[in-house]
């Protein structure tokens, strides 16, 4: 699919070309790129139960993780310090209870230029990153609360070589997936939103679920209602999404909400066929007709941020597989670039 794409980046060359304008693998303005078979996500295959304290902490390739250090026979990441996506992939952290500690990760893309992310840690909450490190070099950890443990690896966002802007197609072992949002209709009738009974649908694709639409089809009254979207048929709410439908709330009116924190968490995911729905707290009277999005991948394009910082997002974008990584599935895209800026804005 893809056309003499380069394939030779040496990890101690910047091969960065500040507005590039031409590419022999860039058509019309499009790119049809093989992304490869990049190995399974894993949250802690940079740094496993590290220590973030009441001072500051910083780590190099001295302490990588087996899985990271070129030493493992974890597939893919065979070369110290480089993860196994041709493009670079997105990092993960997540830490224990109570820890509030900033960590700066450096390392280097694909082209072997520098770059460095910002990730504060929250809790147990897992924080995803937006930029794709093709390596790591170092990962520093600012003063916060004591006697922490943190973990660092890496998920299923996966870099791109070029500037994106639109995603035509996408295939996995050549199976083409849709690339457009889905919306799922569902209904809550009077008898469920008063006694808060889950309401379950199939999802007709799979992918992640990142928000919902309400409008009222009888109006609300009594006790306020709150609800939540779920996934699996054991009904585990998707983090971030809750709508409130208060009293009194008239027929017609919509609501929303999307997720805001992140498109990665793992309570979002649904599998193509899974269960689905609307979960309210049950109270009060009302019908109401709903609309989940799920989108089956999520892709972002570059931004035009200039100057990058150290919290934007990855300056060529960066996409979401469907199916998640195994070592197994190739992974290939077509979407247009660019062609006045193929390389992004420069990476800080």
């Amino acid at each position: 699919m893809s056309k003499v794409a380069q394939d030779n980046f040496p990890r101690s060359i910047n091969q960065f070309v500040p507005l590039m304008e031409f590419a022999a693998d860039v058509v019309d303005g499009k790119h049809f790129i093989n992304l490869g078979a990049p190995s399974t996500a894993d949250p802690n295959g940079i740094l496993a139960q590290a220590s973030n304290t009441d001072s500051a902490t910083s780590f190099t390739s001295a302490d990588w993780a087996t899985t990271f250090d070129g030493s493992s026979t974890h597939v893919g990441e065979t070369v110290a310090g480089s993860l196994n996506a041709k493009y670079g992939r997105c990092l993960t952290i997540v830490s224990s209870a109570g820890a509030d500690h900033v960590v700066t990760i450096t390392g280097r893309d694909y082209l072997g230029q520098l770059m460095s992310e910002v990730l504060t840690i929250v809790n147990t909450v897992t924080v995803f990153g937006k930029k794709a490190f093709k390596y790591v070099d170092t990962v520093a950890v600012a003063t916060g609360a004591a006697s922490d443990t943190f973990d660092l690896g890496w998920g299923d966002r996966l870099g791109l070589p070029y500037k994106a802007e639109k995603l035509l197609n996408y295939t996995e072992d050549d199976v083409s997936f849709p690339v457009d949002p889905v919306e799922v209709p569902l209904f809550v009738d009077d008898v469920a939103y008063a006694a808060g009974v889950d309401v379950f649908s199939p999802s007709p694709i799979a992918g992640q679920i990142t928000g919902y639409q309400s409008v009222m089809q009888v109006a609300a009254g009594g006790a306020n209602n709150v609800n939540t979207v779920f996934v699996g048929a054991s009904a585990v709410d998707v983090v971030g999404l809750t709508i409130t439908h208060v009293n009194p709330t008239a027929v017609g009116v919509a609501d929303s909400d999307i997720v805001t924190t992140d498109d990665d968490q793992a309570t979002s995911r649904v599998d193509k066929f899974e269960a689905m729905g609307i979960s309210g707290d049950g109270g009060g009277t009302g019908e109401v007709n709903y609309l989940v999005t799920v989108e089956p991948l999520t892709f972002i394009a570059g931004p035009d941020t200039d100057p990058q910082t150290t919290t934007t997002t990855d300056p060529r974008g960066t996409i979401l597989v469907t199916t998640p990584c195994d070592a197994s599935i190739e992974y290939e895209i077509a979407y247009t670039v660019d062609t006045s800026n193929l390389h992004g804005v420069v990476q800080v």
